[in-house]
């Protein structure tokens, strides 16, 4: 195997009483692609700051071998006085000639396409400041490159050229990232954090629906252990309960067994994940299908034309992706649907009653001089739910909040604290059109699959602009681009979009009959995971026709029954394989059945 360029022997994190992993092995080789996934807050920065020898570990050590390790947080406070190639130099500056360091720097810059190197760095957008955090790594050539969220205020465009980036570097990287279609795009580990695992932490080989299903399994497996474990904890505690004066011999060693099992067991339970309670938004009593038309809108900010001209119908029980770059318009449209802001020209014509519930990606709504207990519920103990009573700790629970958080300030609160915060509000209010504007920023990974199962069982309509690839492939039944200055298209998919939204021009730039069909009702379509599977799934079933070829060449060898014990294992081995490969042709036939209704193939 290759030799590590650094690695963490037996290293243990603490943070005061919170232990944050334990006795972990885990190296950084050549060209590793590493993903480090788990809940805010269990250690993901913790665990990249350790193999960069910013955190010291509580015990074990951190082997790196003098190579350049380059670290780049989450966010950088750029200089006001600062250009983009001053920033781009200050890293190299005292190891390089003044001549070297612009070339390097310039070099850097052009890589992450910046073009005007005299910009100021302290005014540039969230999505190119995060250009130049990777620019100035980049001018350092790192050996091994450690990402803190470096998808963060990027847009689909720059999510697209930092995946291919990545894909093609030459060094060796490790990052933390919720988004799990870059995930899926980019790494080849997955390292999951989570208090649920023995020592805190789970690896797996492959990209992030990889790493899924080799999760699903762990997870199932620990728990048909643990039921395994309560079973043979209770046999004994029943013998011991009848056998209280044995001190001796095997009663002796029967009576610490059970006690050793009780102690396993309690440690297996602890790590069992806490089950979710479903929270869902509130349906609205509207019953009309369509809920809101726009009519020829067209939106404008002075001389610069943000819509122009769109027609289009919202209706019951659909999930609209709204797909653009910052800047062009997306918050604008949301505004418009929403009745907030009025057309230039045109006509939105709204059913009479809608509840439109609105989440904007600034969070203005929150009222940040208020508790997180005041918001939570509302200056009472208790918040009315679907009818029933719930206290406000066990409200809070549901969205990741514990007892401490409540008396913290809104204002004082992280970006995802405060997403959570937003959606303990809206999921209370009577909704019968969902205008969700950057939802998913700063969420972690399991409130991103918490909130997609919330849109999928809304029953009214659902608008979403979000960055998040795979929730849009997840949730949405039909999509609508930006293709150019003001101009919107509808689409099949983001692929779709991704695709054609650069040309100049489209074809069939008016709605086709299949289109305007499609909008009168959910557009049925593989999940990008069935994408993915169908996609993987010849492969493996080739793999599992050899094994099990292995397994019948064994069983056809009359060496093999000269064991009894080989040859009962044989026997079984092969009674799984033949399973799995019926499982296999089976899921390969749900599939393609689904491929081919979808694509109206014979």
């Amino acid at each position: 195997m290759t030799s590590a360029l650094v690695h963490l022997d037996s290293v243990t994190v603490q943070i005061g009483s919170r232990m944050l992993f334990e006795d972990l092995r885990l190296s950084i080789r050549p060209r590793s692609r590493i993903g480090i996934v788990g809940p805010n807050g269990s250690g993901k920065s913790t665990l990249l700051k350790t193999f960069a020898g910013i955190v010291e570990p509580n015990s074990g050590r951190v082997v790196s071998g003098g190579v350049r390790v380059v670290y780049v947080p989450q966010s950088e406070d750029f200089s006001p006085q600062q250009s983009v190639l001053q920033a781009a130099a200050s890293c190299l500056e005292g190891h390089l000639s003044a001549e070297e360091v612009e070339v390097a720097a310039s070099k850097a810059l052009s890589r992450v396409g910046f073009v005007d190197f005299d910009q100021n760095a302290a005014q540039l957008s969230g999505g190119w400041q995060k250009r130049l955090s990777l620019a100035v790594a980049f001018a350092q050539a790192p050996e091994v490159l450690l990402l803190d969220e470096p998808t963060n205020h990027l847009d689909l465009d720059g999510l697209s050229w930092l995946e291919d980036t990545l894909r093609k570097a030459n060094f060796a990287w490790a990052l933390v990232s919720h988004d799990r279609f870059f995930l899926d795009h980019t790494v080849e580990q997955v390292v999951e954090l989570s208090p649920f695992y023995p020592g805190g932490v789970f690896q797996s080989d492959g990209g992030y629906i990889d790493f899924k299903e080799n999760r699903e399994r762990f997870l199932s497996e620990e728990a048909k252990r643990t039921s395994a474990l309560a079973n043979k904890t209770r046999r004994e505690l029943e013998w011991a309960s009848r056998s209280p004066k044995a001190r001796t011999g095997k009663a002796a060693f029967r009576m610490r067994q059970a006690k050793e099992l009780q102690g396993a067991l309690r440690e297996a339970k602890s790590r069992k994940p806490k089950e979710q309670v479903k929270t869902n938004f509130r349906s609205g009593e509207v019953t009309a299908k369509e809920l809101v038309e726009l009519i020829k809108c067209s939106f404008s900010y002075g001389d610069k034309e943000i819509v122009s001209r769109l027609s289009f119908t919202f209706r019951n029980k659909t999930c609209l992706g709204l797909l653009g770059t910052n800047g062009q318009g997306k918050s604008t449209l949301l505004k418009l649907i929403g009745g907030e802001l009025l057309p230039s020209s045109g006509k939105v014509k709204a059913v009479h009653g809608l509840n439109v519930v609105y989440f904007d990606q600034l969070r203005k709504s929150l009222s940040e001089w208020k508790t997180l207990g005041e918001l939570l519920g509302e200056g009472q103990r208790e918040v009315l739910y679907q009818d029933k009573l719930v206290h406000i700790v066990s409200w809070g629970k549901r969205f990741g909040f514990e007892l401490a958080d409540h008396e913290k300030l809104v204002s004082s609160l992280s970006g995802g604290e405060q997403a959570r915060a937003l959606l303990s509000v809206l999921v209370r209010q009577q909704a019968d059109l969902l205008l969700l504007d950057e939802p998913t920023n700063d969420l972690d990974i399991p409130m991103l699959e918490a909130l997609e199962t919330m849109i999928l069982e809304f029953e009214g309509a659902v608008v979403l602009v979000t960055h998040d690839r795979f929730m849009l492939d997840e949730v949405c039944t039909h999509f609508l681009g930006f293709v150019g200055q003001g101009e919107l298209k509808e689409f099949a998919s983001f692929e779709q979009w991704s695709d054609q939204s650069g040309k100049e021009e489209i074809e069939g730039s008016a709605p086709s009959r299949e289109a305007k069909e499609k909008q009168k009702s959910p557009r049925k379509k593989l999940s990008y995971k069935d994408q993915l599977e169908f996609g993987r799934i010849e492969g493996t079933i080739l793999k599992a026709e050899e094994h099990l070829s292995t397994i019948e060449a064994k069983i056809a060898d009359p060496s093999t029954h000269s064991d009894p014990l080989e040859s009962k294992k044989i026997s079984e081995d092969l009674h799984q394989a033949k399973q799995e490969v019926d499982r296999l042709y089976a899921r390969w036939e749900e599939l393609d059945t689904l491929r081919r209704e979808i694509s109206g193939e014979e």
